[in-house]
């Protein structure tokens, strides 16, 4: 290899290595939400770690929890989905043999079931106002599935925790809590 093809060579890995920078978009494209409404564009919106809580009570036992964590930009969304899916009746039984009936896999239907946890968020003052929606749902044999659905706004403040909601269902009370830690 010469000189120049090696200068060349090095010049392309250290710009393919570089770190990427974006471009902004020509002037001609269209603004983005936050700019034709006149709030902060995307690199300026805050940052928030946000650490759920899930606890169950049922009265009976200790209290189970589950947490999660969401990091989100201010207007953006987040989910976080834990869960089974479950099969809702037993298969039917394979068709007697020499029935002429061909043989062919029929799947028995199915459901999803478990937490599912929806978020955004976006600055009031100091605080944060919560748009979240929570979904649990439990499969019950042998094709019955329970579901509790809430959806609404909370404010937080950040660093400390804040009750999103309370739900009841068959003598069991869920509580969902979020404490909000500002990242950027």
């Amino acid at each position: 290899m010469n000189r120049s093809s090696t200068f060349v060579l090095a010049a392309v890995l250290l710009v393919g290595c570089a770190p990427h920078q974006q471009t902004p978009p020509p002037a001609a494209s269209a603004p983005t939400l936050a700019t034709r409404s006149g709030g902060p564009t995307r690199d300026d919106r805050p940052v928030y770690r946000f650490d759920f809580v899930v606890t169950a009570v049922d009265g009976s036992n200790a209290p189970a929890s589950t947490s999660f964590t969401l990091n989100l930009q201010e207007r953006d969304k987040g989910e976080m989905v834990v869960g089974k899916n479950v099969p809702l009746s037993a298969p039917p039984p394979p068709p007697p043999s020499g029935s002429g009936t061909p043989a062919h896999s029929t799947g028995s239907a199915r459901q999803d079931v478990g937490l599912k946890v929806a978020a955004g968020f976006w600055m009031v003052g100091d605080d944060l106002m919560l748009d979240v929606a929570i979904e649990m749902s439990a499969f019950e044999p042998p094709s019955t599935i329970r579901k509790v659905v809430a959806k609404g706004n909370a404010l937080a403040t950040p660093g400390k925790p804040s009750l999103v909601t309370t739900l009841e269902d068959d003598h069991k009370r869920y509580q969902l809590t979020v404490t909000p830690t500002k990242l950027r």
